[in-house]
């Protein structure tokens, strides 16, 4: 059974594939690659249970992007509200 099995199922079986998730300490494992910089320290929870990287930027949501022919969704991190480390708003970040 496959991640998506799991977690929602796969497009076309009934469970339509959300448009976009947002990444939370309930569903950061399904993320391999968000788990693995969460565990190198990379990116960490702020009090509001927002994802963040280290300097402050939030973690886009994930956006679907495609559905593959199995009927699995392929997701892109969104950069709506990110932010260059080196910008004013980030030496002016200051974490909730």
């Amino acid at each position: 059974m496959s991640i998506w099995d799991k977690m929602i199922g796969k497009a076309g079986s009934g469970n339509e594939l959300p448009k976009q998730i947002r990444l939370t300490k309930e569903n950061l494992a399904w993320w391999p690659n968000f788990q693995s910089r969460f565990d190198k320290g990379l990116i960490r929870f702020d009090s509001t249970g927002r994802l963040r990287y280290k300097h402050g930027a939030p973690v886009g949501d994930l956006v679907l992007v495609k559905v593959k022919k199995d009927g699995t969704g392929v997701y892109k991190e969104s950069a709506v509200e990110w932010f260059d480390p080196d910008s004013p708003m980030a030496t002016s970040f200051m974490w909730p």
